[in-house]
């Protein structure tokens, strides 16, 4: 009897707080770090638009360029990243997303920025993200124990709802002090997010086991 009252009470032991999963704590840390770099670039794109073109219409266009890519690509990405080393591609889209942004600030100081160039930093932007926001969701229950993801799934929201209150506030102050850098400070918390996922050493998904099919069918299946 004492050993089946000391079974049930370790069966009703609380999860481990978040914070003591090293793992989920990089992960969180580094989304935190490059959603607020997100949001204070999204606030300085039409703004830097506008500065060039003078055109309202110009920098609507470039806010759809960052976000057609969602409707376009989601259903291709939920599956393809079922094939892909999640990790990698995690890595590989944050790597391209600093890079096209750091784009900006080294085309202001040579004085050839072009629409063009913003048009297709936003278009690369809106890409990538679609990918990696969908490789971070598939991730998570790997990273947490079943017992955690309730609160790693709210505390994931949570953040969002900070980052969205607060990165426009920075990205209008930084760009009030220079126009470069908002995109300066996205394409460093891009890297910083980079080298967070470099150290987590849980594997992001499970060995496939299935036979694979063609794309196609996931897709519809996924639309389904």
């Amino acid at each position: 009897m004492n050993q089946t009252t000391m079974s049930q009470g370790q069966s009703r032991r609380p999860p481990l707080p978040l914070w003591r999963n090293r793992d989920y704590m990089l992960l969180w840390s580094g989304q935190t770090v490059s959603s607020t770099g997100t949001q204070i670039s999204q606030l300085a794109f039409p703004l830097l638009i506008l500065a060039v073109t003078h055109s309202p219409a110009q920098a609507g266009f470039a806010g759809a360029l960052r976000a057609l890519p969602y409707l376009f690509f989601s259903l291709p990405a939920g599956a393809l990243i079922d094939r892909w080393d999640r990790k990698r591609m995690m890595i590989l889209c944050d790597a391209g997303r600093a890079l096209s942004m750091a784009s900006i600030p080294v085309a202001l100081f040579l004085g050839h920025l072009t629409v063009l160039q913003l048009y297709i930093v936003s278009a690369i932007e809106g890409t990538l993200f679609v990918f990696f926001n969908i490789a971070e969701v598939a991730c998570l229950p790997r990273v947490v124990t079943k017992e955690q993801l309730p609160a790693a799934n709210a505390q994931n929201q949570a953040t969002d709802g900070v980052t969205v209150l607060v990165g426009p506030s920075l990205g209008g102050a930084l760009y009030a002090v220079g126009q470069s850098l908002p995109f300066l400070t996205d394409a460093i918390s891009y890297t910083v997010s980079v080298v967070s996922l470099f150290f987590i050493k849980a594997k992001f998904q499970k060995e496939r086991t299935v036979a694979q099919r063609a794309l196609w069918i996931e897709i519809r299946e996924g639309l389904t």
